[in-house]
């Protein structure tokens, strides 16, 4: 077994799914298709399964939803909605369901799926009071929604009132809104706004301001869940969307139950090839563990349920050519290879780029300019390159080289250890690099500042009206410059100020993440900022002198892998930016965020979990713990406060018990979590 080429590849395939988040989640601007993105996870994730020792410390990423938009008033929902992990193959699944097992215990050999297809259109909470449809509420970030309530009242499929005589007092529904390919065929045609594709349309439907113009568009809806219910439902997802049925609300019309992997492949084979006879597009199939109590025992890990999956179906191609080959410079240095493409139309979508992923993939696939190539999408509006088709009566030009330079600073190009990715060495000389980092300082993913994008970003800052983040917030006073500037006058320059303003009152971790450290992430964020129990301690913990104090805080942080502990402690390490999170703390509002966890006689205390347990896995374990409110970390030491155990517990039980920590059997644990 090599080790360090385990650890190579592990670290390469993360460095790419860091990269390509940053590009969808942060800029807005992804560069490959879900379906390669799911196989970048994948692989990651079954690499750490298989090496689970060796790579114990890997950081596996976790997807994430949108944000709301200021434009609509925001709404939170009572209850997360969460997003779903993928499978792009029946070997996925059945990882899928050997984890589920595994969590549970493996006392669950025969599980029931519910399936149903999975809509391409918008996600939206509808949210009933006493049978009443009182909110109509999007996705956004899975926690904050866009209010439509008046727009939804337009579908006639979303039903005002229950039917029936004894309606929950407070129940949530979640579906999809979208429109058939007939309709979208129809609108396309009689419309002056042309749509790139029916998700789009309803998309753009839905989010009108003016719910006269989306009362014209042919809108429908599907439910395929529900969130908060406050009284007692059925034993099954499947026999709870029936009696949906019966209240009136709409549901999928091919929901099924499979009793195996097998029963699963062959539902999925059947709509698969006939999936044209359905009215609307559907990108995939959706499984979930059938049985509601497992599902509430699964519970969901990051923003995914562990009891549900999205099996996707096969991408669509497309063959077209390359015109040109440029680089892009991103916030953390690295370089970007895109492939300008003569516009083509893929599905329904026209694409005029295409990802390189990176120089390696350029050279593996001896992709040069003036090729014709064969691209995938699955999705994203940006597909991918399969391969080149060589014609032999053409004269390719020349191979395409790796730049030795940064294009923007022109500082050395570098490639780490371990990483597939060039990075511009520049860092703070390098003018992409801040200006990317603006960028993401006020990205809807950051303080989300409406009336200061990229574009105008981009403008102050080559400009030279803001260099630091701290000007941003205090771009007031460069006034009388800016509405000066074309485009700018009085009332947008105090619009932008308003909205600035309204941003400054923020938590730590949102604060730390909208810095755009490499490697800190939101979920990282979250859990560096949550280490602390008040800003004076964060403070005094970031100061150079306590640098290997905060080292070995941040270490003990389950969850939190060294790379992003290194990445962090550099960061503030450096003057500049110390000074600079210093002087964020000082003119804006900064609080440590409230979790809203049960309050017990574990809240807040340090609880390690060790061997092999019989009644729950070690995860379950922890994630019980959690939700009363404790503290799980990877490591003992003094300042422990309890260590449950299992089978074959190793050095940490003596170690606990040399340090007086509290110790549990796994049986004394289950007693004493039932007095809580």
């Amino acid at each position: 077994m090599d080790t360090k080429k385990i650890i190579k590849d592990a670290n390469s395939i993360l460095e790419q799914i860091e990269y390509h988040n940053n590009l969808y989640y942060n800029l807005d601007a992804p560069k490959i298709s879900d379906a390669e993105y799911d196989k970048l996870l994948s692989n990651l994730k079954n690499l750490v399964s298989e090496n689970s020792v060796i790579l114990k410390n890997i950081d596996l990423i976790n997807k994430v939803g949108g944000v709301a938009s200021a434009q609509f008033t925001k709404f939170t929902h009572p209850s997360r909605m969460l997003s779903l992990d993928n499978a792009m193959n029946f070997e996925d699944l059945e990882n899928f369901e050997k984890k589920v097992k595994n969590f549970l215990g493996n006392k669950h050999s025969n599980l029931e799926y519910s399936i149903e297809p999975k809509i391409d259109g918008l996600s939206l909470n509808l949210i009933y009071e006493k049978g009443e449809l009182k909110e109509g509420v999007t996705r956004g970030s899975g926690e904050v929604g866009e209010v439509v309530t008046e727009n939804i009242s337009t579908i006639k499929e979303i039903p005002k009132k229950l039917k029936i005589k004894n309606p929950p007092d407070m129940i949530e529904i979640r579906g999809e809104v979208f429109i058939t390919r007939d309709d979208f065929y129809i609108l396309n045609k009689d419309s002056d706004t042309k749509f790139a594709n029916p998700r789009n349309a309803a998309a753009g439907s839905l989010r009108q301001l003016d719910s006269s113009v989306t009362k014209t568009r042919p809108l429908k809806f599907l439910a395929h869940g529900f969130g908060l219910y406050n009284q007692n439902i059925s034993k099954t997802y499947y026999n709870t969307m029936l009696e949906f049925s019966s209240w009136g609300i709409p549901i999928s019309p091919k929901l099924q139950i499979a009793k195996s992997i097998k029963e699963m492949s062959i539902i999925h084979d059947e709509i698969f090839k006939n999936r044209n006879d359905i009215p609307y597009d559907i990108d995939g199939l959706v499984y979930k563990i059938d049985d509601l109590e497992l599902q509430k025992r699964l519970s969901f890990v990051g923003k995914s349920p562990r009891w549900a999956i999205a099996h996707k179906f096969a991408a669509e191609t497309a063959v077209t050519e390359i015109e040109k080959i440029d680089i892009q410079v991103g916030r953390t240095g690295a370089l970007t290879p895109v492939a300008r493409l003569k516009t083509i139309n893929v599905g329904g979508v026209l694409v005029s780029n295409a990802t390189l992923h990176n120089f390696d993939e350029i050279a593996k696939k001896d992709i040069r300019e003036g090729d014709k190539v064969l691209i995938e999408r699955a999705g994203d509006v940006i597909p991918y390159i399969i391969e080149v088709i060589i014609n032999k009566d053409k004269k390719r030009k020349s191979h395409f080289k790796a730049p030795i330079n940064c294009p923007v600073c022109n500082a050395d190009v570098i490639k780490e250890k371990g990483e597939v990715v060039l990075r511009c060495s520049g860092d703070l000389d390098c003018n992409a690099q801040k200006s990317e980092r603006l960028k993401h300082f006020v990205s809807r993913t950051g303080l989300d500042i409406d009336g200061l994008g990229e574009k105008q970003i981009e403008l102050f800052h080559q400009t030279g009206l803001i260099k630091s983040f701290s000007d941003i917030i205090r771009i007031e006073e460069k006034k009388d410059k800016i509405v000066k500037l074309e485009g700018w006058g009085e009332l947008s320059f105090s619009n932008m100020v308003k909205s600035i303003n309204s941003k400054k009152n923020i938590f730590l971790s949102k604060l730390l993440y909208s810095l755009g450290i490499r490697h800190v992430g939101e979920k990282n964020a979250k859990l560096i900022a949550r280490n602390f129990k008040s800003l004076k301690i964060f403070i005094e913990s970031i100061a150079v002198s306590e640098k290997y104090l905060l080292i070995d805080k941040l270490n003990n942080i389950d969850g939190l892998g060294p790379k992003a502990v290194n990445s962090f402690v550099n960061y503030i390490s450096i003057k500049v930016n110390y000074n600079e999170i210093l002087e964020l703390l000082n003119i804006c509002d900064v609080s440590l965020e409230i979790i809203k966890v049960q309050v017990t006689k574990i809240s807040n205390k340090s609880l390690l979990f060790t061997g092999s347990f019989q009644s729950m896995s070690r995860a379950e374990a922890k994630a019980i713990a959690e939700r009363m409110g404790a503290k799980v970390v990877s490591s003992i030491t003094k300042s422990t406060d309890m260590l449950i155990y299992g089978d074959k517990p190793g050095s940490k039980l003596n170690k606990a018990i040399e340090l007086g920590v509290q110790v549990f059997t796994e049986t004394e644990w289950l007693e004493f979590t039932k007095e809580l």
